[in-house]
């Protein structure tokens, strides 16, 4: 070995490497998307689901249902022969599995009014479904209450008996929620504070007078605070540091006979606004911590949040929304995260200015392979002088990944390789 090589490698072992940099998230697409609108995610068996309009999810079968495993797509069965709008994870006593809702009559071939159970191998229907073979109905929401799966949406039979816009499935036989909701539809149920609340465009519950929101306590449902004075479609249950509150978006201006533009927060007895709200639609709320802090995160048709742009999404911290990134080109509709990411779904083919087919992440960008880290070591230091013995042999073995500075003049393995990897070693691993 040359003198001049053997006083870099020496003067490497004795250099400590970077500390890592804080990430900076960004949009990016998966894969290849899809071929229509998602209209909801549920996370199971650390994998995402989705369901919607498509027929394809990365250029492979996917009918109205697909999943994602964080690197490829699959199929879940065969699919539905229409379209999925809602989807949750429910254990009725034997373990947890995947329910879809919508408007199909069959899931993996088999009949199944609107609504079916995924257990990792086939689809099964639940009872006799919602609905009947004659009447046009749909399920819009799922929520999991004392133990049973609530379903919601437009409909007038669950199990072959009278429900109206509400029922409750536990395992075994569907039953009303008292004399539910008169008229309108159920778009969003959520779990909060003992109670289950339900959102969407009727005025009527149980008998009660209400509006867009009402509450079940297991007996029998009352108002909510007075309600708001538009659609509700979205109910979400987060604690922004000031205690845990149920958050309501929709297309309303008004909750509780105040201002709280297309999104509000019930603290158990009373509405309040977030921020200055939207200047349009929120129809999706998600939790998520992009490495600058855990926040709320609101979707939906808007194109500003507190008066500022923000397209199609926001982030509310306890204080105040801001963008996220550049944003969609088109409506939001579901939100999840999962293992660092937060995964978004609607309309749009555009996220953060580039390509993305109805579904896009947002988060940090996957770790680049550390190349300095010759020996691949994940024993802290990486990077310590193992690297370097490792280094020169793959140099002497000839291999292209000794050829630090990619030169293209013969020889292209030659000392300047060295010195770029003592720089490489330097600057550490992003």
């Amino acid at each position: 070995m040359s003198h001049r090589i053997s006083s870099v490698l020496a003067l490497a072992a004795l250099s400590g490497s970077a500390g890592a940099q804080p990430c900076a998230p960004a949009w990016g697409p998966i894969g290849s998307g899809l071929n229509n609108a998602v209209n909801s995610f549920v996370v199971f068996e650390n994998s995402l689901y989705l369901g919607g309009f498509f027929n394809s999810a990365g250029g492979g079968p996917g009918d109205y249902i697909a999943r994602w495993s964080g690197q490829a797509w699959s199929p879940v069965g065969t699919g539905m022969n229409i379209t999925v709008e809602t989807l949750a994870v429910y254990d009725d006593g034997g373990g947890a599995d995947l329910y879809a809702g919508g408007l199909f009559t069959a899931a993996g071939g088999v009949p199944t009014r609107r609504i079916a159970r995924w257990d990792g191998q086939a689809w099964a229907p639940l009872g006799e479904g919602i609905g009947n073979d004659t009447t046009s109905s749909l399920v819009r929401a799922f929520a999991v209450f004392n133990g049973e799966l609530h379903v919601g949406g437009f409909f007038t039979i669950a199990g072959g008996m009278t429900a109206r816009r509400i029922a409750k499935w536990n395992g075994q036989a569907w039953s009303p929620l008292g004399s539910d909701m008169s008229n309108g539809e159920v778009y969003a149920l959520a779990a909060f504070s003992g109670e289950l609340y339900a959102a969407g465009s009727f005025s009527n519950a149980g008998g009660v007078p209400v509006e867009y929101i009402a509450k079940w306590d297991g007996q029998s449902w009352s108002d909510v605070g007075g309600g708001m004075d538009d659609e509700v479609y979205s109910l979400f249950v987060y604690n922004d540091g000031s205690g845990a509150a149920l958050y309501a978006g929709g297309q309303f201006f008004e909750a509780g006979g105040d201002t709280a533009e297309s999104i509000a927060r019930w603290n158990g007895t009373a509405w309040s606004p977030v921020g200055d709200g939207m200047n349009s639609t929120v129809l999706a709320m998600e939790a998520f911590d992009d490495g600058s802090g855990a926040a709320l995160y609101a979707a939906g048709a808007f194109t500003s949040a507190d008066g500022s742009p923000a397209n199609r999404i926001a982030r509310w911290d306890g204080q105040s929304w801001s963008a996220v990134g550049s944003g969609l080109n088109n409506t939001v509709r579901t939100l999840a995260a999962l293992n660092g990411t937060l995964y978004v779904g609607g309309n749009f083919t555009s996220a953060g200015g580039q390509p993305a087919n109805f579904i896009a992440a947002w988060g940090c960008p996957p770790a680049a392979p550390c190349y300095p880290n010759c020996d691949g070591s994940t024993v802290a230091p990486v990077l310590n002088v193992q690297d370097f013995g490792c280094f020169l042999t793959r140099y002497a073995a000839g291999e292209s990944y000794a050829n630090c500075d990619e030169s293209t003049t013969p020889p292209v393995l030659n000392v300047q390789d060295f010195g770029c990897f003592l720089t490489r070693y330097a600057a550490g691993c992003p």
